[in-house]
């Protein structure tokens, strides 16, 4: 048995080491860039600030927000697009992450708060989805960056 030469183990290390971090910059370099979320995210909210008023021209006015948002969002995202497909999340983890943000849309739409704390419980309901919506997207973003950049996904995860 021989053994191997001093330098070899550390150079094998080193290889390793700049394949992991040319994986990584790969990975980071194809997300989605933050702005982009947090104008999804405050659209949300704002939507949703004006629905929890109440009135009909406040779901008008949401309903439009939202709908103009979506539609937006989707067409600067087909143009922003720096990585095709997805990763198929069988682990259930971004589902609980969609149900933690759709339980606080939830529960914030359940509360009928009394008119005179009208527009401040918009403004605060607003802000918080937001900063759910915001939350969900960033971490299901860095999960699935995480994901890509380790190997943790099966070949068949991959979604086109």
């Amino acid at each position: 048995m021989t053994t191997p030469a001093p330098g070899a183990e550390s150079g094998t290390r080193e290889e390793l080491s700049a394949i992991e971090s040319a994986r990584r910059a790969a990975v980071d370099s194809t997300r989605r860039p933050g702005w982009l979320n947090t104008l999804f995210a405050l659209m949300l909210g704002v939507a949703f600030g004006f629905a929890v008023l109440r009135t009909p021209m406040g779901w008008i006015v949401g309903a439009v927000v939202f709908v103009l948002g979506i539609v937006g969002f989707f067409v600067i995202d087909t143009h922003l697009k720096r990585r095709r497909g997805r990763l198929l999340n069988s682990s259930g983890r971004s589902a609980l992450r969609f149900f933690l943000m759709y339980a606080t849309i939830f529960v914030i739409g359940m509360i009928q708060p009394p008119g005179t704390w009208q527009p401040w419980f918009a403004i605060a309901a607003g802000v918080l989805v937001a900063t759910a919506g915001y939350i969900f997207l960033r971490w299901d973003d860095a999960d699935t960056a995480k994901r890509l950049a380790t190997g943790d996904f099966d070949p068949n995860d991959l979604m086109p």
